[in-house]
């Protein structure tokens, strides 16, 4: 009689398991795996943050480009209305556009590329006055920039002032209110309204029906622009001031979130060098920039 012995595997005195060097190896490169694993997701993630912030600050420009030409297209002229004659002859119209240089020059008017310091963008920031007429009330309606101490990037702020009738120029006119409080940087009172920080371009010019710019106003050198196409009020004689551009074009640009935080910080009061700096160096600030021709249906053609 024959008697068979059978061992269980487990028992098998000739089965090796793992040495501690074959486990060092295994932990290392499930480690490896891991940490490219949480690499991959890191950068998901902040491809998705800016790809969210990206498109905020894409529909917030958006936005605020749709306002601004929604204004520009309602724009009218002043119908003669209570047009004088001043003390030197000359008519003193209202004002149905007008655009200006910030009031606080700017120290930055370039942005520089990567490679070379050659300007490829001038940044301005103007002050825009639009009077629109609407059933039987007439709307002032503007927009300026409170910027930075000296520097071209601050705050963008909304006028809106209106009157059943209008008053004549240089009196307490809807174009009055708007300038006093643009010239000196007041814009607490109830006609303002904040609109968006981190502006650093807000730029408009006009063009006449055949899209020649109408840059040959008597005072366009000097940083302002009016329609009536003239001067400073005492210097119209014989205009018409029912003129209006044809159309204009609009430029408007906004610093990136993370860019307007590094903005911020260098703001130093009676210093604007190191901001200015920051926003001219080569490696120039993300920033939004849209641009828009819009057609003034009011205008002769």
């Amino acid at each position: 009689m024959k008697i068979r012995l059978s061992i269980h595997p487990l028992s098998n005195p000739w089965r090796r398991g793992l040495t501690i060097l074959e486990m060092l190896v295994s932990t290392a490169m499930l480690s490896f795996i891991v940490l490219g694993l949480t690499a991959m997701l890191i950068q998901t993630q902040k491809a998705f943050k800016t790809g969210i912030k990206q498109n905020t600050i894409t529909d917030a420009g958006r936005s605020i480009m749709d306002m601004i030409a929604g204004d520009l297209a309602q724009m009218s002229d002043a119908q003669n209305t209570n047009v004088f004659t001043n003390v030197f002859g000359r008519l003193n119209p209202n004002f149905n556009f007008y655009w200006d240089l910030s009031t606080n020059t700017p120290i930055v008017n370039y942005i520089y590329s990567n490679n070379v310091s050659v300007p490829i963008r001038t940044n301005e920031l103007n002050d825009i006055f639009i009077l629109e007429h609407t059933n039987t009330a007439w709307i002032g309606v503007g927009y300026a920039v409170s910027n930075y101490p000296g520097v071209a990037v601050g705050t963008l702020y909304r006028y809106e002032a209106s009157m059943n009738t209008l008053v004549p120029l240089s009196t307490n006119d809807l174009f009055a209110q708007f300038s006093n409080s643009v010239f000196n940087a007041t814009f607490t009172n109830s006609y303002w309204h904040q609109i968006a920080d981190g502006v650093i371009d807000l730029r408009i010019s006009a063009f006449d029906q055949f899209g020649n710019e109408n840059d040959n106003n008597l005072w366009y050198t000097y940083g302002w622009v009016s329609y009536p196409i003239g001067g400073f009020p005492l210097q119209y004689t014989n205009v018409s001031t029912n003129t209006l551009p044809n159309s204009v074009e609009l430029e408007f640009g906004i610093l990136e979130p993370d860019t307007l935080i590094q903005a911020r910080g260098l703001v130093i009061p009676g210093n604007p060098t190191p901001l200015a700096n920051f926003l001219s160096s080569n490696a120039a600030p993300k920033m939004e920039v849209f641009r828009q021709r819009i057609t003034i249906p009011a205008a002769s053609r």
